[in-house]
């Protein structure tokens, strides 16, 4: 399925390039998309993360596993900055995403998170209708043409499947979808900006199976748009989703990156010791 991804036009306002591609300009061939090196987080003098360096590919699905505190989430924090929001949180070492240097102090934040969306482990739509929910990231970035707002929502609802469900009561509250509704709807509204990056903390925990099997069904289906970066603690979805694995560790009191690459590789032959004991269920 194509994107029409939100563009800047020279004059400063913004419009929708169906044939351009998302985002800005992406990394050269053969380089990794996302590319973390030795970072390094604290919360305090507390260290929560350790000198972690990963690499993730332009699309596809990266998995990060590993048990409760061991980082995972406070990783996706930092990719997109929500670590600034924390007063006592601070982050060293370097994340580039494309040609953006995630961590300069240069960096445009708001730019940023258009172009990394993040789904949070419980649906969070706004107490809005399903329309203004989804018109609300569009808007914020000064696009308010009603046609363009009009066209971007229809597409970002088929792209998750919910267009069918929800095209005749887009004025209705959002809350009054059922929990899988709401969460398709979360995920359509990072896509309303046409993002480079989906982070996804969780996505299918707080779900009945039924509904986790509609999530899973669609972030396997925008494998091949985006670059997803999943937390899961489910070992069953993350072998049947990732293309890539990263099993995370508490070490000393600090989340540590154990081991990385293929999902296949990491799951059928494990290289440390550590990752075939989580796996096999052994610890964790």
């Amino acid at each position: 399925m194509k994107r029409s991804p939100v563009t800047a036009t020279p004059d400063g306002d913004t419009a929708v390039n169906a044939s351009a591609p998302a985002g800005a300009a992406a990394a050269p061939t053969g380089a990794p998309f996302l590319a973390l090196r030795r970072v390094n987080v604290f919360y305090g003098a507390r260290q929560a993360l350790a000198d972690v360096s990963l690499s993730i590919d332009r699309v596809g699905i990266t998995a990060l596993v590993g048990p409760s505190g061991s980082g995972k989430t406070t990783l996706l924090t930092c990719v997109n900055r929500l670590t600034d929001l924390i007063p006592s949180c601070r982050v060293t070492g370097a994340i580039r995403c494309g040609d953006l240097d995630v961590l300069s102090p240069d960096t445009d934040v708001l730019r940023l998170r258009r172009r990394i969306g993040m789904i949070f482990q419980k649906p969070n739509p706004f107490p809005f209708s399903i329309r203004r929910n989804l018109a609300c990231p569009l808007r914020e970035h000064g696009v308010t043409d009603p046609r363009l707002i009009d066209a971007r929502l229809e597409s970002a609802l088929r792209q998750v499947g919910l267009w069918d469900e929800v095209s005749d009561r887009l004025d209705t509250a959002a809350l009054a979808l059922s929990g899988g509704q709401q969460q398709r709807l979360c995920i359509a509204r990072a896509l309303m900006l046409s993002p480079d990056v989906l982070l996804m903390d969780e996505p299918c925990s707080a779900l009945d199976p039924m509904s986790s099997g509609w999530v899973e069904d669609l972030i396997t289906a925008l494998r091949r748009q985006y670059t997803i970066v999943i937390v899961t603690h489910n070992l069953a979805q993350a072998r049947r989703i990732a293309d890539h694995a990263a099993l995370f560790w508490v070490r000393d009191g600090v989340g540590r990156l154990i081991e990385h690459g293929p999902a296949a590789q990491l799951f059928d032959h494990p290289r440390h010791e550590l990752t075939a004991a989580y796996i096999n269920g052994v610890r964790g």
